[in-house]
């Protein structure tokens, strides 16, 4: 059974690094990610106590290793994203504005 992971966390970012195939350091990941080390360390444990990852430790350097290939990653549908509403600036505002006013009094 394939592992379900949201696709908008960190988990996520971090898996999808992973799976480009390439060695990388706890330390590379946390740079390449734009997060602190502590905070991608506990992303990290996590990961390998449900045995998705591995850390291979070498004296100086930890190298984190993706164990399952099995992963699917799932996320909000765009159709059900809340749209944003736009806000007019203010010369937007005043040209609807005057030619309102030029068409009453006309």
């Amino acid at each position: 059974m394939p592992i379900q992971i949201d696709s908008d966390n960190l988990e996520a970012r971090l898996l999808k690094l992973l799976m480009k195939g390439e060695n990388i350091t706890l330390k590379e990941a946390a740079k390449e990610l734009n997060v602190s080390t502590s905070k991608l360390e506990r992303v990290v444990k996590s990961l390998v106590s449900r045995g998705i990852i591995s850390i291979d430790e070498l004296p100086d350097k930890k190298y984190l290793r993706l164990k399952r290939s099995d992963i699917q990653f799932h996320g909000t549908n765009p159709s059900q994203e809340k749209t944003l509403k736009r806000k007019r600036s203010k010369k937007a505002k005043e040209k609807g504005s005057k030619k309102s006013r030029e068409m009453m009094y006309r």
